[in-house]
C-alpha cells in the first residue's frame, strides 16, 4: 500500500513544478532538456487570456471531475452529476477534455451530431433528454473509431481552443470531465481557469484501497495547485440488484472513507453499480429520466446536495 500512495519524490523521481510561473526556474528544472521551452512559455503573458476569462465569466460555477485512476466510472458520474443539476432547473454544460478516450457524446446521445463552428465559436451540442450543453473531442472527430496519436502540445492546444472558442453562453454550472492522471490536460485546464477560479474538484474513487492509493495522487495534485477538493465519491460501491434494488457488496470496501480520513476531505457519497445505468448510457438514454428513483440516482442527488451545501450557499 505504501508503494502505491507514497510521494513520487520518495522514489527518487522529481516532479515538474505544478505552477506555470515556476516552470524552468525551480531547482528540479536544472539540467532538464525541456527547460528552455518551459522558460519561454512561462515568461510570456497569454494574449488570449482576456477572451477566455470573458467566456468563463458567464459561467457561475465550474466543477472539475478528477481521478488519478482510470476505470472508476468518472465520466459516468460526470454525466449523472450534470443530469441531476440540470433536472433541478440549472443551466448546465459538460466539457469533455479526455482527448484520447472521449465517451461523453455516446452517454448523452449526441454521438452522430456535428459541431457547428459559427462566427462566435463552436456551438455545444445539446443532449435530447436533459438539455445539457456538451462539447467533446469525440464530437469533433470524423469517425468514432479514429485513434488520436497526439503528443502533449497538440492535446494542450485542442483543450485551449475548446475552452476559448466554445459558445457556452450563460450557465449555472460547467462540469469538466478529465482523463485519468495528473498531466498536461489537467495543468492546461487549471491554468486556463485560474482567473475565474473553479469551485473545486470532485474526486472519484472505487472501493478498493489499492485504487484509492492511486487516486490519492489526484488529491495531492489539487493541494499543490490550490484547487479546493469539494469531496470524494466512492463509485461502484456495491451492486444494486435490478429486480429488488437491494445493494450487495461485491468488491472490497472503504476506499472513499480511507481517503476522506487520510486527507481530511468529506466523503460526499457512495454510488452503487447498476446494470441499468450502463445500459442507458451506452445507448444514449438518460438514466435519470428513465429511473429517477434508482439507488444510484438517489446517491448522486445526495452528492449534489452536499456539494451545493458546502460551496455555493
Amino acid at each position: 500500500m505504501s508503494s502505491q500512495s507514497g510521494d513520487i519524490e520518495d522514489m527518487g523521481v522529481q516532479e515538474c513544478p505544478a505552477k506555470l510561473e515556476d516552470a524552468g526556474k525551480a531547482e528540479v528544472c536544472q539540467g532538464c532538456p525541456g527547460r528552455e521551452l518551459c522558460l519561454s512559455q512561462g515568461s510570456k503573458p497569454d494574449p488570449e487570456q482576456k477572451v477566455i476569462d470573458t467566456r468563463l465569466a458567464a459561467i457561475k460555477h465550474k466543477i472539475l471531475v478528477l481521478s488519478g485512476k482510470g476505470g472508476v466510472g468518472k465520466s459516468s458520474l460526470a454525466v449523472l452529476l450534470s443530469q441531476v443539476l440540470g433536472n433541478s432547473g440549472q443551466r448546465v454544460g459538460l466539457l469533455d477534455v479526455d482527448i484520447c478516450g472521449p465517451s461523453i457524446p455516446t452517454m448523452l446521445g449526441v454521438m452522430d451530431q456535428p459541431v457547428l463552428d459559427s462566427q462566435w465559436g463552436w456551438k455545444p451540442l445539446v443532449s435530447p433528454f436533459d438539455q445539457i450543453k456538451t462539447l467533446s473531442v469525440g464530437s469533433l472527430l470524423g469517425s468514432g473509431s479514429q485513434a488520436l496519436v497526439w503528443r502533449g502540445p497538440r492535446k494542450t492546444a485542442l483543450i485551449r481552443r475548446m475552452i476559448k472558442d466554445t459558445l457556452w453562453g450563460r450557465l449555472d454550472y460547467l462540469v469538466v470531465d478529465t482523463p485519468p492522471g495528473t498531466s498536461d490536460e489537467h495543468l492546461t485546464v487549471v491554468r486556463l481557469l485560474a482567473h475565474t477560479r473553479p469551485e473545486g474538484a470532485v474526486i472519484i474513487t472505487s472501493p478498493q484501497k489499492l485504487a484509492a492509493g492511486v487516486v490519492s495522487r489526484e488529491i495531492r495534485f489539487c493541494q499543490k495547485l490550490d484547487i479546493p477538493v469539494l469531496g470524494i465519491v466512492e463509485n461502484m460501491s456495491g451492486f444494486c440488484c435490478p429486480c429488488c434494488s437491494e445493494v450487495s457488496e461485491v468488491f472490497a470496501s472503504g476506499g472513499g472513507e480511507y481517503l476522506s480520513d487520510k486527507y481530511g476531505v468529506p466523503l460526499l457519497g457512495c454510488v452503487p453499480i447498476e446494470p441499468r445505468l450502463a445500459a442507458a448510457q451506452e445507448c444514449g438514454r438518460s438514466f435519470l429520466v428513465d429511473h429517477p428513483d434508482s439507488p444510484a440516482v438517489q446517491a448522486v442527488r445526495r452528492v449534489v446536495a452536499a456539494i451545493q451545501g458546502k460551496s455555493f450557499t
